[in-house]
């Protein structure tokens, strides 16, 4: 464990990541319990991360009434702790509805965010209780009004998407043009639009998105207030970056801004977001071991015990990524592969020590969110266990 520790000192050696440093530290010391008697992929999630984020959102934007994002990471032990630390809740399914129930959450707290909706999965969230239901097409309105009349919609709108390194924009969110045809849609069916959202992207670097998102929920609200109808619901969506390379804005920086622009919006709106990766994302460490090592035409290859399939597909598409070994030396660039016998399954390149070895442990951080949720056992290699640590 040492070694892993002293390697931070060459892997993240600047001035301006010394934040992140300590952050990366304090994840593989929480994480090395998991190396003890180790047999497979390991997501260590630590208890402390988890409240620590929670009351780090709440302090930052007082306002801002946090429903984590199921999706981001839907184990039960994480939402009973955001539950305890006085998160409230945001799905996009019938299986993430079930898990509310599970749970125990009050349902007219959940708010189902996923723009299109199956006729089953409307049916049986009006069932459980749950009250407000995301629209972005005129269909999906005529879709809830046909099933659950009394249904409070909010309106998700497209924004600006530049500074995240996923882009949401394109799949979701309506136009000016669009947000009139919703508004008729639902006028045509007796339904009233009483709230906008809006996201900016995932793991968001440009604070500016939200400010603009801000603006032009105002815009709307003009319009739901000239139809008739009163405003009640300002959703800020996602998008709240962890830090993978030190220059992203602190949950503090992005609060302030925030903040100074919810001044303009009345107290009877009830302002909301759906921090998924940043409530749980630095809890979580992958904890993997390396299988093998190949040279390929010069070029040097290291496999690990899990990849793309296995809870690495973000990283597989570019995504930031701290990425430690046990082993100290001088670096050298490794190309970084999965287990299985599927080509697509190479997670990039990366700078590891040059005198790598098979069964060396690796620790990725920042992984909490979208690692386990997005895993398989393709090829019969198992898809990372999580396991709480304090």
């Amino acid at each position: 464990m040492e070694l892993a520790i002293e390697q931070m000192d060459t892997v993240l050696a600047t001035n301006q990541r010394t934040m992140l440093e300590k952050d990366t530290r304090e994840q593989i010391v929480f994480s090395t319990p998991c190396t003890e008697n180790y047999t497979d992929p390991v997501l260590a999630v630590s208890e402390q991360r988890l409240r620590g984020n929670a009351r780090s959102f709440i302090a930052a934007m007082p306002r801002v009434r946090p429903h984590f994002a199921v999706k981001a990471n839907p184990d039960a032990n994480i939402l009973q702790i955001f539950k305890e630390e006085g998160c409230c809740f945001e799905i996009a399914s019938s299986a993430e509805l079930q898990a509310m129930v599970d749970l125990g959450a009050n349902l007219e707290t959940v708010f189902y965010s996923n723009p299109i909706k199956s006729p089953a999965s409307i049916r049986q969230a009006a069932a459980a209780g749950i009250q407000w239901f995301v629209v972005d097409t005129p269909e999906e309105v005529l879709k809830i009004a046909a099933i659950k009349t009394d249904a409070k919609l909010y309106v998700r709108t497209e924004v600006s998407n530049e500074g995240s390194v996923w882009p949401l924009a394109g799949k979701f969110g309506a136009s000016l043009s669009g947000i009139t045809a919703i508004i008729e849609a639902a006028k045509s069916v007796g339904m009233q639009i009483t709230g906008v959202t809006f996201h900016v992207g995932s793991q968001c670097a440009n604070i500016n998105n939200w400010i603009e998102g801000i603006q032009a929920a105002k815009n709307i609200f003009s319009q739901l207030e000239a139809n008739g109808w009163t405003p009640e619901l300002l959703n800020l969506g996602g998008g709240y970056p962890v830090q993978f390379t030190g220059a992203e804005p602190a949950i503090e920086e992005i609060g302030m801004a925030i903040n100074t622009a919810l001044e303009t919006i009345p107290e009877s709106i009830q302002i909301m977001a759906e921090p998924g990766r940043f409530l749980v994302g630095s809890a979580g460490c992958l904890v993997t071991q390396v299988v093998g090592i190949a040279t390929r035409d010069e070029k040097r290859w290291l496999y690990l015990d899990t990849g793309t399939y296995g809870g690495l597909m973000e990283l597989a598409e570019g995504f930031p990524s701290n990425i430690v070994s046990q082993r100290t030396g001088e670096s050298s660039l490794w190309t970084i592969a999965g287990p299985t016998c599927d080509s697509i399954d190479v997670v990039g390149e990366h700078s590891l020590p040059s005198n790598m070895e098979v069964e060396d442990m690796v620790f990725i951080t920042n992984l909490g969110a979208y690692c386990t949720t997005c895993a398989c056992d393709f090829n019969g290699f198992p898809a990372p266990k999580m396991a709480m640590v304090d």
